[in-house]
């Protein structure tokens, strides 16, 4: 049990990491409305990255109790929201872009 609280540990510390640099993209890709450089598969791999860590906590929460990692499963819900943004927002850019 103890391999997975610090298995609960390091993916929230991974998820927060990337939900701050989720937010300092979100903001870069809104105030340039361009995503020309930017990769949408390391995105969607990014954001698959994210759906996993999730489940995963999930999978720890049904064996040590929810009430332990619920602060933790926000933390990566957060931290997928922010990354399917960023695909959302490469999507609608080189979509909008191309029907010019």
């Amino acid at each position: 049990m103890e391999i997975l609280v610090l298995l609960q540990g390091i993916i929230t510390a991974l998820s927060i990491i990337t939900g701050s640099f989720a937010v300092a993209q979100i903001k870069l890709l809104i105030k340039r409305k361009s995503a020309e450089d930017i990769s949408l598969i390391y995105q969607l791999a990014v954001w698959i990255n994210a759906v996993v860590s999730l489940i995963a906590l999930i999978i720890i929460g049904t064996m040590i109790g929810f009430e332990k990692v619920y602060g933790n499963i926000v933390c990566s819900l957060e931290c997928t929201v922010l990354v399917g943004i960023i695909v959302f927002l490469i999507i609608k850019y080189r979509y909008f872009k191309s029907k010019r």
